[in-house]
């Protein structure tokens, strides 16, 4: 399992905000940090996540990442305006559906979509509605 944690500026000497997280992937699973740029995009374009498309928004926004080598989502990451993330797996007797999206893709959405927290957890809510969760995952 994975552990998250934040220390907000008022438990920080100089006012700081820390966050950190381990990721419980296999040892010699390489986790790339990756940054991608705002971009806009045009009406009626699709998004390729690891095993499904979905429509893509008008314009995302600035994103820094620590995600698998091998997959589109992440396993953290924080946006230009400040919105950080982390992806904590939980077990459940719940059935995987075999199509979705990968709790980490829809983190990466959320960081990609959202201004605030609580608009991505909004964004992030709406789409696991919309295509639910699921698909082949390591």
């Amino acid at each position: 399992m994975c552990d998250t944690f934040i220390a907000l500026g008022n438990a920080t000497k100089d006012g700081s905000v820390i966050f950190g997280k381990n990721s419980d992937r296999l040892i010699s699973e390489a986790q790339l940090i990756t940054f991608q740029s705002k971009n806009k995009y045009s009406p009626g374009e699709m998004l390729k996540c690891s095993h499904i498309e979905i429509p893509q928004v008008s314009e995302t926004a600035s994103i820094i990442l620590s995600q698998p080598y091998w997959m589109w989502g992440a396993e953290m990451g924080a946006n230009e305006y400040d919105v950080v993330i982390g992806n904590e797996a939980i077990a459940t007797k719940e059935p995987l559906d075999d199509k979705g999206l990968l709790g980490m893709h829809i983190l990466r959405l959320g960081l990609e979509r959202a201004k605030n927290a609580r608009d991505a957890l909004k964004i992030m809510t709406e789409l696991l509605e919309k295509f639910g969760q699921g698909g082949q995952h390591n």
